[in-house]
Parts: structure tokens; C-alpha cells; sequence
């Protein structure tokens, strides 16, 4: 069986990361030596050897941490000259916006089954109700050759029959033995790399059809400083 391990040194500009085998952990910079637009860490995700990283200038890092050489890693970023780009919110969005000032706001990184990397946006607006939206986008198809100027994203409306956890940042089918439904977002708090900011911790379900949010306040009544969604295996 093999595993990675990847933390972050949240005062200093480098990742640690330990592989089945290893007897010390190794260093990835995320400053020093690294290319301008990839530099610092706002969200990443690991999935098997592929460690994916969102930084402070909207570029996503790739590295792929199967190596066996000295440093054990290769960055296999895509060379795109812009940011990515994601579309303006709706007007009725902005309006609620504008009249329910924004608690907090996050953005994640998720990676599908098929290896597609996804955004995710989240507001907490300063409702009663601690109302939510949720936006997740992928690259333009269009836009996928690396030698394209534009990075534009698209709006992923819909995750068909899969449901995202986004503490772990990971799709999976839906289970109905474990209550995992379909086309839904599983959800505790933003920030989840970083902590500059304190998190509101909010256990729910937010259902991308209907585009409503089931909560469980048994749950989120717990007075705990942290929690996550899992998958039992």
C-alpha cells in the first residue's frame, strides 16, 4: 500500500510531504525558485501522487510527487499566461449581495474521478437564516491547450449523479446506504489551508438542484472549534 502525506508550514514559504519509505520529510518551496504566477498557497488537494494547488494569483499548480529522485517531485503545471477568469454573478446574486452584506468568502480547490480540476466559490451572506451560495466552475474546453492566451472558466451547474465533499475535496458517486446524495455539495467551513480568518462552522448539505441547504443542528449545536465530512473505509 502506498501513501503521501502534504502539510503546510502556514509562517514559511514551503509544503512538507512524506512518502511510504521515507525516514524525513521533504520540502516544496512556495516561494523561493518558483515560477512568479505560481507562488503562495490559498487551497490544494491530494489526490494519489497528484498534488493540486491554488495560488494567491488564481493559477493552479500541478506536482506530481511519484518521483524518486533527490527532490521526489516534478512541477507539471500547464504554462497559461492569464489567471483564470470566472464569470460575473448573476444580477438577482449580485442584488442579494448588495442587500445582505458577505460574511465570509472562500475558495477551494476539487478534483472529479476523472482527474478535472474544480473551483469552488462559497459566500455566507448575513442573513437569519445564514444563507449560502455555492459556484463551481472548471476551464473553458475550448481553452484547455496550454499555448491558449485566455484561461476563461465555465460554470459547473450540475455534478449529475456524484456528490462533492468539499472538506476532503473530492467527488464520489452517490451511496444510499451512507445517506451520500446525488448531484450535492457536503460542506463544514471555508478556509479549510490557511485560517487567516476565523471559520463559521456549518454542517450541511447544499443541494445543487433545488439549490437549498439541509442542515443538522444536532450536529452544529456541538460546541467544537473544527469538524469534517468523511468517508468511512
Amino acid at each position: 500500500m502506498a501513501y503521501v502525506v502534504v502539510w503546510q508550514f502556514v509562517m514559511n514559504g514551503f509544503l512538507g510531504y512524506c512518502k511510504i519509505g521515507d525516514d524525513h520529510y521533504r520540502e516544496i518551496s512556495t516561494r523561493l525558485g518558483v515560477r512568479r504566477e505560481l507562488r503562495g498557497v490559498v487551497d490544494m488537494i491530494l489526490k494519489g501522487y497528484n498534488l493540486y494547488v491554488f495560488v494567491t494569483r488564481d493559477f493552479i499548480r500541478h506536482l506530481d510527487l511519484s518521483g524518486h529522485d533527490e527532490d521526489g517531485f516534478k512541477d507539471v503545471s500547464e504554462n497559461h499566461r492569464l489567471p483564470m477568469w470566472r464569470p460575473l454573478l448573476s444580477m438577482d446574486e449580485r442584488e442579494r449581495i448588495k442587500d445582505n452584506k458577505v460574511i465570509s468568502f472562500s475558495e477551494s480547490v476539487a478534483v472529479t474521478r476523472s482527474d478535472q480540476v474544480l473551483l469552488v466559490y462559497t459566500y455566507e451572506l448575513g442573513t437569519s437564516e445564514r444563507h449560502r451560495m455555492f459556484h463551481l466552475y472548471k476551464r473553458d474546453p475550448k481553452d484547455l491547450d496550454p499555448n491558449i492566451y485566455d484561461t476563461r472558466l465555465v460554470e459547473v451547474h450540475s455534478l449529475g449523479d456524484e456528490a462533492l465533499f468539499l472538506d476532503l475535496g473530492t467527488i464520489v458517486p452517490p451511496d444510499h446506504t451512507l445517506g451520500i446524495e446525488p448531484n450535492s455539495i457536503y460542506f463544514t467551513s471555508g478556509d479549510r489551508i490557511c485560517h487567516k480568518k476565523p471559520s463559521c462552522l456549518d454542517i450541511c448539505v447544499f443541494n445543487l438542484t433545488i439549490k437549498t441547504i439541509k442542515r443538522f443542528p444536532t450536529l452544529s449545536n456541538f460546541i467544537v472549534k473544527d469538524a469534517q465530512w468523511f468517508l468511512p473505509s
